[in-house]
């Protein structure tokens, strides 16, 4: 029984051979370069609504109340790395790190540049934290808020420091912020201090980038001279700033920011994808028009630290929240810019602005929503066409989009079907290629060139990333491997035949 147990192993590796020569043919033959900041994908960090990892700094903490802190801190997130990286997360944007006044977990009312924040940790354990991202080859960058301090700061108690502040307490934009110093960027005092505050950091913390979350309305002239004074200290440091949706991107073209976030485009997605049959023609002309105007790298996100949960559009709109996510992540993933997620998305966190939308994330996993999201992570790191090239759309309507990303000899189609009905589109092989066929590596759909024209056909609220790959056809490998498969099994019965004999005598 041994033997015969041997031979159908041999003879069920044998049957497996043709279909792994036909189906693991490598996608792209694009070398892969050196990685740089557009091909990262990034993930917004709440410092205190993440992962408590030492409960020796809980002194604050309520967690009945969403406007007390809850515990999570610099160790929690340190632990909480390999579920990032795993997820495909490739970049960290943390929360502001500095010392706030009494209650201020979202990192915004800052008392002191130059301490950490207790709740979160010290300035040893922030430094473990960026060691451990940086082991998993991860980057690491600092929410740095620049034009807001709280009115307890002593800069706005100094009476030799009055002319550094626009106004000592004016409300802030955003309500559940309270009353805020705004600090005068004009003033070359508070320049200085801004810029050695940046450089300190850099030196004492080791990390890679900041986020200044609330540049919009920051002078130009400023933004230059921060940039390069950090950039003379360390090169590829990033500099990625905030938008409100109100200062046009072309503001920060000449900032000596690296990239901006795309507060437009969150807009747009937002609407998009909070239920099926929604129009997706303004993002696609959007991202058209910012791909052929502007010379920034573009963050493209869908909710933030400063805005209501993208899931709580979807609740209204009586949607399944999970299907919506990965609608939207893979749009998200696929146009041209950097993704950010943020914090409690691979769950689909809920809430209004403000406190609400800043729940501790339990990891409760969506299983299927998280898969989801290394699938499509991964993909992103293996094409480079997806980060780096070209943006064509093809088709927009009802809900269905479809555009063309080409990078090299590295050519995809991207695929969204977000409405409520199986859709079918056709590109003209001229278009492509008609010798080729399209490879679909999230179903595994297969288009070739029929009657002059590849067919893509979807099942609703589905999506496909395509691959141009060449025609896999009938080869002499493929023939030799299924006469082996042949003469092993003509084989096995044989064997099997004459034992039978054998018994029977």
């Amino acid at each position: 029984m041994e033997g015969e147990a041997e031979v159908k192993k041999t003879l069920f590796s044998l049957v497996l051979l043709p279909f792994l020569l036909l189906y693991a043919l490598p996608v792209s033959a694009v070398e892969k370069e050196e990685r740089t900041w557009q091909d990262e994908t990034m993930y917004y960090v709440m410092t205190d609504r993440f992962h408590n990892g030492d409960n020796k700094n809980d002194k604050e903490i309520n967690n009945h109340d969403l406007r007390a802190y809850q515990g999570g801190d610099f160790t929690g997130a340190a632990e909480k790395l390999d579920y990032l990286h795993d997820m495909g997360i490739t970049s960290i944007i943390i929360s502001p790190v500095f010392e706030n006044a009494k209650g201020g977990y979202h990192g915004y009312w800052i008392t002191d540049f130059y301490k950490t924040n207790k709740q979160f940790g010290s300035l040893k354990e922030l430094n473990h934290l960026v060691k451990e991202a940086h082991d998993r080859d991860m980057k690491v960058i600092v929410d740095f808020p620049i034009m807001q301090v709280s009115p307890s700061h002593p800069w706005v108690k100094d009476a030799a420091k009055a002319d550094w502040f626009v106004t000592k307490s004016g409300h802030a934009e955003e309500k559940w912020l309270g009353q805020m110093a705004v600090l005068n960027l004009e003033n070359e005092a508070v320049k200085q201090e801004l810029i050695k505050v940046g450089q300190w950091w850099m030196k004492k913390a080791d990390i890679d980038g900041y986020y200044l979350s609330d540049s919009a309305n920051a002078p130009v002239s400023f933004l230059q001279d921060f940039s390069a004074q950090l950039k003379q200290q360390q090169k590829n440091f990033f500099l990625l700033g905030g938008n409100d949706g109100k200062t046009d991107i072309k503001h920060f073209e000449k900032s000596g920011l690296d990239s901006v976030m795309n507060a437009e485009l969150a807009g747009l997605l937002q609407e998009q994808f909070k239920n099926v049959n929604e129009p997706s023609n303004q993002s696609a002309a959007l991202l058209k028009k910012e791909s052929e105007e502007s010379s920034l790298l573009l963050a493209n996100y869908l909710d933030s630290s400063k805005t209501d949960r993208f899931t709580k559009k979807t609740v209204e709109e009586n949607m399944f929240p999970g299907t919506r996510w990965m609608m939207a992540l893979t749009y998200l993933y696929t146009v041209p810019g950097v993704p950010v997620v943020y914090y409690g998305s691979e769950v689909a966190l809920n809430g209004e602005k403000g406190p609400e939308s800043h729940r501790l994330l339990s990891f409760k996993e969506d299983q299927e929503l998280i898969d989801h999201m290394k699938e499509i992570g991964e993909l992103r790191q293996k094409l480079p066409a997806l980060t780096r090239g070209s943006y064509e759309p093809i088709y927009d309507k009802d809900g269905m989009t479809v555009f063309k990303r080409q990078y090299k000899d590295e050519t995809l189609i991207v695929a969204v079907n977000n409405s409520n009905k199986t859709q079918k589109v056709t590109i003209p092989a001229e278009e492509l290629d008609r010798n080729k066929e399209l490879r679909g590596l999230l179903e595994g759909g297969l288009a070739r060139p029929e009657e002059e024209k590849f067919s893509l056909i979807l099942d609703r609220e589905t999506a496909e990333i395509y691959a141009l790959t060449e025609k896999v056809g009938v080869n002499k490998l493929f023939i030799a491997a299924l006469a082996a498969v042949y003469i092993i099994f003509m084989a096995f019965l044989y064997l099997v035949w004459k034992r039978g004999k054998a018994s029977r005598q």
